[in-house]
């Protein structure tokens, strides 16, 4: 309060000199600036800090115009630090492309109406409101905030008036979602009468500025000028000391409401408080990962992740994505009697230093009947499947991918899987559903499908969300557990529990219980299991988080389609697994899991490669032999057949065969060192000199630091020499 009597003080003195207006106009312009409470210069100061930016130099004539004048009032600074990282046209392209979609309320019909609306503010502000100033339409305060805001709903004009300056009120219904008031004004000015158009300020301006100076009075106080003005129209008046119509003007004394300069501030900020931004984060974390034209296309999606384990003990991880119907595309044909996509998908499992331990790439074709569309087109779509994942930590990330539209989604989560093969009993995750029913079909005891444990089919709450009054559908498993041991659910929040269930475990491990959210209040909670013993000691226990929408529904998916690891295909659990820890480095366990598949399946040729490679690591050339040989007419393109070939027959001597096969490989992927040098000193065993040394010549280029190479290509110019 010190600090606005004093201004008041320093305005009046100012005031009654009846010099430096100016000047103090600054002086309070820079005491706002220190208290935060800035009016009418975000726009500008983003302006400034674009053209501040040195990575505005780097761009072509049409993207600086797009950043610095077409989109400087509705960009982020989250999208404007982005578009000046990019480094190519391509890109920027691709992304202003993206910037207008993310802006689209209407993504089904081919015009973007914001866009267009847009660029038609700007058109009218550039025709019709510069007009008496040599500033262009949008950089004035009045072009500016009709971009911002698009056309009031009423103007009234104040000109001609030998009392008044000229003026505009103009008055707008708002959208509190954005943080405006419902309803306000917005006041410009002419200062003096003359030049353009400026927004006028309450606390900085004051009333006496709307007056003329045959009505001006020096060292009158605010409130005269109020009731002058108050005199020729009350909400020019109001406007004077307050822009927010909620607000009751001060008739009494004339002093403003410091609340515009908020209000203001939230007005800038307006066309990017509804703006998800999630596109160009989806750009920075996965954009190398996905090609260019799927680049800035990311669109959110929901997802649920949980571990359940088959009756060996394996681990299967189980994801449901969720992609709301507007940003699920998909193509017809000519008729609209069919409706399809393609999905590529791509899961990978990572360890803390970046090994890949498993990646997948899988193509999706889908194809929905009319009936189906109609479902589509209103709820959700899902996309659920599962694959194995021996015990560690990883980062697992899924992205699918929709050719139709270009468009792309993607989640990671950070996951633990126990090993529940050697562990005690103990639960794996608890699953939570918003329904779930027992199915028919030849499913065995235990056995593990895509959010499946025999004949009990669970729908995943994505996000764990519920509303109040659902039922919430409990799953977990006991792995390893007896029929004797109970499982407790608990549902904790606000250091209370509200809810606790103790359930029966059957006879496959299942546990399945549900209770009630009738009553219960929004917010965010927490559903705890716990194992428990015979004894009634706690064995095991798992929990998820629930947030609970004070929302009447809650929307589910209206088509799932469900993919999945068969564990029932003879040999294809332990190749996985083998597959896995042989990229862990754990060699021996690999070759005990492939040796198991490949008994399995003698005819799994994956697992026959792979095996014969752990064979050759061991030198045993004549069983990997054994392996490789009768694969050689089926797959003479695989790298893997080929070059394991290529290698035994090497270890065996038969250096011949060894040429034959490791050229063979060299074509099929580039070479590394290893393939290199043996193939170079079975060149040179056969007498192929020549080729002997560009071979090696051509390992050193890959890593010049391998000695016994460098000697033996100075052995072989020696002898030429001499």
């Amino acid at each position: 309060m010190r600090m606005w009597s004093e201004m008041g003080s320093s305005e009046a003195t100012f005031r009654r000199t009846g010099t430096g207006v100016d000047t103090v106009r600054d002086f309070l312009l820079r005491m706002k600036l220190t208290s935060g409470a800035v009016i009418c210069t975000c726009a500008v100061a983003l302006a400034l800090a674009v053209r501040a930016d040195d990575r505005v130099e780097r761009l072509s004539e049409v993207h600086r115009t797009w950043l610095e004048k077409e989109v400087v009032y509705v960009i982020t600074e989250r999208e404007q630090d982005t578009f000046l990282s990019l480094e190519t046209e391509e890109e920027r392209n691709r992304f202003i492309v993206a910037f207008w979609r993310q802006r689209d309320p209407n993504p089904a019909t081919p015009q973007n109406e914001y866009r267009d609306e847009h660029y038609r503010r700007i058109d009218y502000a550039n025709q019709f409101l510069g007009r008496e100033t040599f500033l262009e339409g949008w950089r004035t305060d009045r072009g500016r905030y009709y971009i911002i805001l698009g056309e009031p709903r009423e103007i009234q004009r104040f000109d001609g008036y030998s009392e008044l300056v000229s003026s505009e009120l103009w008055f707008y219904q708002g959208d509190p979602t954005l943080g405006v008031p419902a309803f306000f004004y917005l006041l410009f000015y002419k200062k003096n009468g003359i030049g353009e158009y400026r927004l006028y300020d309450p606390v900085i301006d004051g009333p006496q500025e709307l007056l003329t100076a045959t009505q001006y009075v020096p060292g009158a106080e605010s409130t005269q000028a109020v009731q002058k003005l108050r005199q020729m129209s009350f909400e020019l008046a109001s406007a004077s000391l307050s822009f927010d119509t909620s607000e009751p003007p001060d008739f009494l004394t004339g002093r403003p409401a410091l609340g515009t300069s908020m209000m203001m501030a939230r007005i800038e900020d307006s066309p990017k408080r509804a703006i998800r931004t999630n596109y160009v984060d989806g750009w920075t974390r996965y954009g190398n990962r996905v090609s260019a034209e799927y680049s800035f296309n990311f669109v959110p999606s929901r997802t649920a992740f949980s571990i359940l384990a088959e009756p060996g003990g394996t681990a299967l991880v189980q994801f449901d994505i969720e992609i709301d119907p507007e940003n699920f595309t998909l193509e017809t044909d000519e008729n609209k009697t069919t409706y399809y996509t393609t999905l590529d998908i791509t899961v990978e499992a990572r360890t803390a230093d970046g090994v890949l331990v498993e990646g997948t790439d899988k193509e999706v074709f889908i194809e929905f009947t009319p009936s189906q569309i109609r479902e589509v087109q209103s709820r959700p779509f899902a996309y659920q499947d599962d694959f194995p994942l021996v015990p560690g930590d990883y980062t697992v990330s899924v992205i699918l991918r929709n050719r139709v539209a270009k468009q792309y989604t993607a989640v990671e989560r950070e996951l633990h899987i126990p090993d529940f093969a050697e562990g005690p009993p103990a639960l794996t995750d608890v699953i939570l559903g918003f329904d779930s029913r027992f199915v028919g079909g030849a499913f065995g005891e235990g056995e593990i499908r895509t959010f499946q444990i025999g004949e009990l089919r669970i729908y995943p709450a994505a996000d764990n969300i519920f509303v109040i009054g659902d039922t919430v559908h409990l799953v977990t498993q006991a792995f390893g557990s007896s029929p004797e041991h109970k499982v407790v659910f608990e549902l904790r929040g606000n250091g209370e529990i509200h809810h606790s269930i103790e359930s029966s475990v059957g006879t496959d491990g299942v546990v399945l219980d549900h209770f009630s959210l009738e009553g219960m209040a929004g917010g965010s909670y927490e559903v705890v299991a716990r194992l428990v013993s015979p004894s009634g000691e706690t064995l095991s226990t798992k929990s998820a988080p629930m947030t609970v929408s004070p929302r009447s529904v809650a929307i589910r998916p209206g088509f799932v389609h469900r993919r999945g690891f068969n564990t029932n295909l003879e040999g294809e659990l332990a190749l996985e697994r083998g597959d896995q820890l042989w990229n862990l480095g754990r060699f021996a366990e690999a070759k005990v899991e492939l040796e198991k598949a490949v008994s399995r399946n003698p005819l799994l040729p994956e697992a026959r490669w792979m095996l014969g490679n752990a064979y050759l690591r061991e030198q045993r050339p004549g069983e990997a032999l054994a392996l490789l040989t009768p694969l050689a007419k089926a797959f003479g393109n695989r790298y893997e057949v080929v070059a394991g070939l290529g290698f035994a027959f090497y270890l065996q001597e038969d250096y011949a065969k060894a040429v034959e096969h490791l050229e063979r490989a060299r074509e099929l992927r580039p070479p590394d060192t290893v393939l290199l040098n043996a193939l170079g000193d079975s060149f040179q065993r056969v007498g192929d000199l020549e080729a002997a040394r560009k071979t090696f010549e051509r390992s050193l280029e890959l890593d010049p630091e391998q000695p016994p190479v460098k000697e033996r290509l100075a052995a072989r110019g020696n002898r030429d020499n001499s």
